[in-house]
Parts: C-alpha cells; sequence; structure tokens
C-alpha cells in the first residue's frame, strides 16, 4: 500500500464530530435550528426545527416529506383534530454532526406544511433525541449546541433535572411566594403556562398582582378557541436556583392538563412549564445523561411582550388571520372598533395574510401611548381603524 493511499483510507474514515454548535434562530422565544436532510437525488433540503424539550416525536411537515422521500409505515391518524403518520427512517444533520435517532419515533404530518400555526417551522426535534447530548440553548448569543463527547466542562448554576425515561422530558423546580412547584422545562413553548388553579390560588391571594384575560402577545401560540379566555397573570418574583425572574408572566392551561396528564411522562408531579419568555436572559445547558441543566443569566432585560394591542388570533379555515378575542386590558378604542371574527389583513400598511402568530403578535407590540392603523375585514367590507398600545398587565 502506498503512503497516499493510507492517507486516503485514514481520511476517508474519519468520525463525525461529536459537538456542533449553529446559528439559533428565535420566533416568538421559540428555538430553531437549520436541519439538513438529503434529497432524492443527492442534494440536500434544508429545514427550519423547532427544538422542543418537550416534545414526544421527531416530526417532518408535508413538503419536506415529499422534497427528501421519506415513507409512511403505516396509515394517517387523527390526533387533536391533526394528521399524523408514522415514517419509516430517516437521516438528517445539524451543522455537519449526523442526528442520532435511536428511541426516537420519527412522525409526518402530510396534510401540514408548517409544525404550529405560530412559527414557521417544517419540523421538530424533540426530548428523545436531545437526551443523546448535553444541549445548551444560549438565548443571548443565540445559539445552539449538541455535545455527544461526555467530556463538556458545564457552566452556571446547577439545578436538578430529573428526566423520565419514557419521554426525555426534564423537570425542575422553581419557587413562586415561598413555594415550591415543579414544571417541565419547554422549550418549545413560546410562553410560560400554568395550571389554571395555581393561577387562581396566586391571583386570589395576591390581588395586587396585575392580570388579564385573554392569550394577547407571545401567550397566544396555538390559536385555539380556549386561548380567548386564557388568564395571564404577572409574578412578581420567580425563582429559579440563585436566579430571581423578576416580573414573569405566565399563561393558563385547563386545570388537569399538567397535575393529570402531563405529570404522566414526568419523574414527579408538575403544575405547568418553564419556558421562552423566562428563559431569553439565559445559557440554558441541559445535561440529559446526569439530570442536571446549568443557569447562567447573561442579561437583565424588560419584559414588553404585553405591551400590545391586544388582540387573541386564531387562523381561520380559509387561512385568514381572525380575532378570536380582545384582551380584557385592551385600550377602550381597541375594544370599541375591533370585533370578534374580524379578518386581520394589515398593520401600518404590513399584509398579515398567511404570517405566523408569532409574527403577527409582533406586529402588535409597540409602545405603550402609540398606535396601530389595522386594516380588518367585515364580512364583504374593509376598514381601516386607528387603536392604542396599552401596557395590558
Amino acid at each position: 500500500m502506498t503512503p497516499m493511499v493510507a492517507l486516503l483510507l485514514v481520511q476517508g474514515s474519519v468520525a463525525p464530530p461529536t459537538s456542533v454548535t449553529v446559528p439559533m434562530i428565535l420566533e416568538g422565544n421559540a428555538p430553531m435550528v437549520e436541519v439538513q436532510f438529503p434529497t432524492l437525488k443527492g442534494g440536500v433540503r434544508k429545514a427550519r426545527f423547532l427544538v422542543d424539550s418537550g416534545g414526544g416525536a421527531f416530526i417532518l411537515c408535508s413538503k419536506l416529506i415529499a422534497d427528501v422521500g421519506a415513507k409512511a409505515s403505516g396509515p394517517a391518524e387523527k390526533e387533536d383534530g391533526e394528521s399524523y403518520v408514522n415514517l419509516e427512517p430517516v437521516t438528517a444533520k445539524l451543522g455537519k454532526m449526523p442526528l442520532n435517532f435511536e428511541g426516537v419515533p420519527i412522525l409526518g404530518k402530510p396534510d401540514s406544511e408548517w409544525l404550529l400555526t405560530r412559527n414557521h417551522a417544517e419540523g421538530l426535534i424533540p426530548a428523545r433525541m436531545l437526551r443523546h447530548y448535553c444541549v445548551i440553548f444560549d438565548y443571548v448569543k443565540r445559539t445552539f449546541t449538541l455535545d455527544s463527547s461526555g467530556t463538556r466542562k458545564h457552566i452556571g448554576t446547577p439545578i436538578p433535572t430529573p428526566i423520565s425515561r419514557r419521554t426525555g422530558y426534564p423537570r425542575l423546580e422553581f419557587v413562586v411566594d415561598n413555594k415550591t412547584y415543579g414544571a417541565l422545562l419547554d422549550t418549545g413553548a413560546s410562553f410560560t403556562m400554568m395550571s389554571r388553579k395555581v393561577l387562581d390560588t396566586w391571583a386570589a391571594q395576591n390581588p395586587t398582582w396585575p392580570n388579564s384575560t385573554g392569550a394577547t402577545g407571545f401567550a397566544n401560540m396555538f390559536g385555539g378557541p380556549m386561548e380567548k379566555d386564557l388568564l395571564l397573570l404577572r409574578v412578581p418574583s420567580l425563582k429559579l436556583g440563585d436566579a430571581d425572574i423578576k416580573s414573569a408572566v405566565a399563561c393558563s392551561r385547563p386545570e388537569g392538563t399538567f397535575e393529570k396528564w402531563m405529570s404522566r411522562m414526568m419523574t414527579q408531579p408538575i403544575v405547568g412549564s418553564i419556558a421562552g419568555n423566562v428563559l431569553l436572559d439565559f445559557r440554558v445547558e441541559i445535561d440529559f445523561a446526569n439530570g442536571v441543566t446549568y443557569f447562567r443569566r447573561d442579561r437583565v432585560s424588560s419584559d414588553a411582550d404585553q405591551n400590545s394591542v391586544g388582540l387573541v388570533m386564531t387562523v381561520g379555515k380559509s387561512g385568514d388571520l381572525v380575532v378570536s378575542g380582545l384582551s380584557s386590558s385592551a385600550a377602550d378604542d381597541v375594544k370599541s372598533s375591533v370585533n370578534v371574527g374580524d379578518a386581520l389583513v394589515a398593520v401600518n400598511g404590513v399584509n398579515q395574510t398567511g404570517r405566523p402568530l408569532a409574527q403577527v403578535a409582533e406586529s402588535l407590540h409597540g409602545g405603550v401611548g402609540r398606535t396601530k392603523r389595522l386594516r380588518l375585514r367585515r364580512g364583504d367590507k374593509t376598514l381601516d381603524v386607528v387603536v392604542t398600545v396599552k401596557r395590558l398587565l
């Protein structure tokens, strides 16, 4: 064997990297990364994926399924009104590192181009995949790291985060009003959620804590009918380890969602989930192998998400953005000029049709007291109204 042949053999057998860091895209507090798939024609298909520590399966949406030639391994089934199908194994990379699919269910959404109405993501990376790694969400630098080396030096304050063997879901504890609670560490959610029973208790015991009704801003995550009646509560102090998060907002979920349904998938019971609006100032490093999360606070930012016009939006059957509710704290000119059922066509001259809910929420944010010009469609009429941005809670 010549030296050149030996060199080529060595080069050809180079092991893939055990760690990769890529840009992290934040849209409505939700972290997304670009995943690469081989195509049937030998090319590469890039797709934006939501990274969800509360997700259960690796999911591909319809256009991505077609582009990479992913094949169904059974008939489609309905879950919460959405069609899902089991897919045969696929391969994918994050940067130059192949993703580890061991023990990871792979599902397709054959009828949906996008994963959710709130973000333009074509797929989801779930907890069952993340648990193969040490995972770093650096919300300030906007980078995402997967590390399977097992040699990383951890940074930040350690908080015990037991990992469910079955689901891979990480559980942590937080303190509000001198009481400790359990929660899912949920990177896939834009907004921290709590059981309605818990929020009602906090509100009753602390009547000065600001609150409102209606899932406005980035709490408007799914566009479902229940969001118009959700409770939003601003909590003066939420403690994660030695970090004291001031003025965090949580939105309600029906009693039992966390206490009964989600708790069955955790190591111990939970009452809610800690999500993007609380995590935004942190470098969050989840050591899945050892059940510890390291938090390092890199900034203290002001929460302006609820400085908004105060519309609760949903996506109509025709794809239009429809007003499903108004914040109980919205300005008087909003309540007098916007009706439930109106279609939101444009904000300050920018067309909103077809945009995800997170981008619509951003267009409705603004400085308190400033105005927004909304173009609405009401039946067969189009009208322009000027409304005021208000601090809703």
